[in-house]
């Protein structure tokens, strides 16, 4: 599920990993994570995609407290669904990065 991925610069020798402290990292800041990376434009995009995200675990919180209504379930849900969204949210953030390095002339898996 957490692919480690690394990248070489063909014409520096310069490498980059994407590992699981970069999945951490891309979980708590997100937006900010895809930009100091050097990717301004698909920092903005993370920004529009950790919104979904964002509004998805509300209402998938909300629901499943409306639905099941136990509360058990609602503690579970108050501490898992935060959970779920930072995986995908750093899991956006990654796929993110990855492409960015590939747009940019990186080789992937050198």
């Amino acid at each position: 599920m957490l692919t480690t991925y690394r990248f070489d610069h063909p014409e520096t020798d310069a490498s980059k990993t994407l590992d699981a402290r970069a999945y951490l990292y891309a979980s708590l800041f997100g937006p900010v994570y895809v930009l100091v990376n050097g990717f301004p434009v698909l920092a903005l995009l993370m920004v529009l995609i950790s919104a979904v995200i964002f509004v998805a675990a509300f209402i998938g919180f909300g629901f499943v407290d409306w639905l099941l209504g136990s509360e058990l379930i609602t503690t579970f849900a108050l501490i898992g669904v935060p959970i779920v969204a930072l995986v995908a949210q750093g899991i956006a953030a990654i796929e993110l990065i990855r492409i960015g390095y590939l747009r940019s002339g990186w080789r992937e898996g050198y």
